[in-house]
């Protein structure tokens, strides 16, 4: 019987049709695709960077440039610190009210602000009177402050 390569698993897994290569195996959860590998569970987009690249750098993390979970595509993955993965995080939160990450409207004052948390210590801009005016300001505050926002300034 013969065994196919590490590679030939993630090959044979893996949708190459669009921009991203999407993972068609197992998916975790959070939309992470995973393979079995040696008896341990792997996610897969870990695993096609080790192949593509050699180990991951102690303590660092893999990050998504698409920011497409299942996307397995080397060029689309990069090794970051935490704090850099944090920092290239797409869209608002789920309770977003506004739809804009880091922009809250102050329901009192009827004020839009801007809100960037860095290190641990938080960056306000505002008060603005449009939510686009406080969009503008938190990307410039993402821009000024992050290393890793790929979003903000893709757009």
């Amino acid at each position: 019987m013969k065994y196919r390569t590490m590679q030939e698993e993630v090959d044979a897994r893996t949708d190459r049709t669009g921009h991203c290569w999407l993972w068609t195996g197992y998916r975790h959860d959070r939309g992470y695709g995973q393979l079995l590998v040696d008896g341990s569970m792997w996610f897969a987009h870990r695993l096609a960077y080790e192949l593509a690249n050699g180990a991951i750098p102690a303590g660092m993390q893999i990050d998504h440039r698409c920011h497409v979970r299942a996307c397995v595509r080397p060029s689309h993955l990069h090794a970051v610190t935490p704090m850099a993965n944090q920092e290239n995080r797409a869209g608002a939160n789920r309770n977003s009210l506004s739809g804009v990450r880091g922009v809250s409207l102050n329901p009192r004052t009827r004020k839009w602000y801007a809100r960037v948390t860095h290190q641990r210590r938080g960056h306000n801009a505002g008060p603005f009177k449009t939510m686009p005016e406080a969009e503008v300001a938190v990307v410039a505050l993402r821009n000024a402050l992050f290393t890793n926002n790929l979003t903000d300034r893709q757009g």
